[in-house]
């Protein structure tokens, strides 16, 4: 029997923004199999962000330890990740030791996906759950000239074992399901309901040019938006982070989340983060993805979504010089199939639901 009240720490990582957003929906159904559960998040860079979507929480600002560096292209910058981890176990054996100073009694902690995590709730003696696409041991080992050191590897892997359930949607890659089969849960897709609701009403074909909720790829799209201008049979929509004006261009409100806005397009252009996949998949919105150069997490979803025939692939180099003559030829090529694809797909969007029922049942 669940107690009358309970508390739940729930540690964030700072890279990027899918964890936020898988949070939120995943703390909505928690609330709604049990009202009385009070909720810490700790994270650091992106707390306004996340202040905005997540609601009747408490907010702890601190670095959770986990970061990769990346060149002004996205791709990882190998050295400055191998100087960040050098000295890490040490630095991850002082968080660890704070927290437990510091961490109030909770019924049970939720990381997404810090490994220190995992370590605080077993010595607490609590159940801990995991929530992630990716695992950083998955990523770093298939970066080029490996800049984590196997010990440190090896240490995420049996911090990470720690945990009571280890939550994974589709398009995981299969080597995470085997390393951490003994508590891996598949699940489907973690997606919040859009709160755009009606379509805009014109016969224009209506693109989404989104950016990752880091901007990683802010000064490329920038720089690639006037090739569009001239093509005013299509309606494309872009951020008002964006400074360019075009007749066929509509600025999407800085304070609305792009995502919302997958559900009244035709079309998405965007990374292949899987937050944006996850939100494309559900409204069955077809997906044009740009790659990056030597990310592993970029490079495995765009490969299973070729393979799914969910999505088309731009290269960096494309976008960059060709990307109106690209996108003309893909939309009469190549998207009615990817269409429909997406209109027959049997992905099932409830992951939040079956998580918050797993976690409630393991408390």
């Amino acid at each position: 029997m669940l107690k009358d009240k309970l508390r739940s720490k729930i540690y964030i990582t700072d890279e990027g923004f899918g964890p936020i957003v898988r949070q939120s929906v995943i703390i909505e159904e928690l609330k709604k199999l049990s009202r009385q559960i009070e909720f810490d998040l700790q994270l650091n860079t992106h707390i306004k962000d996340a202040e905005l979507i997540i609601k009747d929480v408490n907010y702890l600002n601190k670095f959770n330890n986990i970061i990769w560096h990346k060149n002004l292209n996205g791709s990882p910058d190998i050295d400055s990740i191998r100087n960040f981890y050098v000295n890490y176990i040490p630095s991850s054996n002082n968080y660890i030791s704070d927290e437990l100073k510091n961490t109030s009694a909770y019924d049970f902690i939720i990381s997404d996906f810090v490994y220190e995590a995992f370590d605080v709730a077993d010595t607490k003696k609590i159940p801990s759950f995991g929530v992630a696409h990716f695992t950083w041991d998955w990523f770093f080992s298939y970066l080029v000239n490996k800049p984590i050191s196997n010990e440190l590897l090896d240490r995420f892997k049996q911090q990470a074992i720690k945990a009571k359930l280890l939550f994974f949607p589709p398009l995981t890659p299969k080597e995470i399901l085997s390393t951490y089969k003994s508590k891996a849960i598949e699940v489907p897709f973690i997606v919040r309901k859009s709160t755009v609701q009606s379509r805009v009403s014109n016969d224009k074909f209506k693109i989404l040019i989104i950016d990752s909720g880091a901007q990683v790829l802010k000064s490329l799209i920038t720089k690639s938006l006037g090739q569009l201008s001239s093509l005013q049979e299509f309606e494309f929509y872009v951020s008002e982070n964006f400074d360019f004006q075009s007749a066929n261009f509509k600025k999407v409100a800085k304070s609305d989340l792009m995502v919302d806005h997958i559900l009244n397009m035709d079309l998405v252009i965007g990374r292949a983060g899987f937050n944006t996949i996850s939100e494309c998949i559900a409204y069955r919105t077809p997906m044009l993805l740009i790659g990056e150069a030597m990310n592993p997490e970029m490079a495995e979803n765009i490969k299973q979504l070729k393979s799914l025939g969910l999505g088309e692939f731009i290269s960096i180099e494309d976008f960059k010089n060709n990307l109106a003559v690209f996108l003309t030829s893909f939309i009469s090529t190549k998207y009615s199939e990817i269409l429909s694809n997406m209109k027959n797909h049997q992905f099932e969007i409830n992951g939040a639901e079956v998580i918050a029922k797993k976690i409630i049942e393991n408390i």
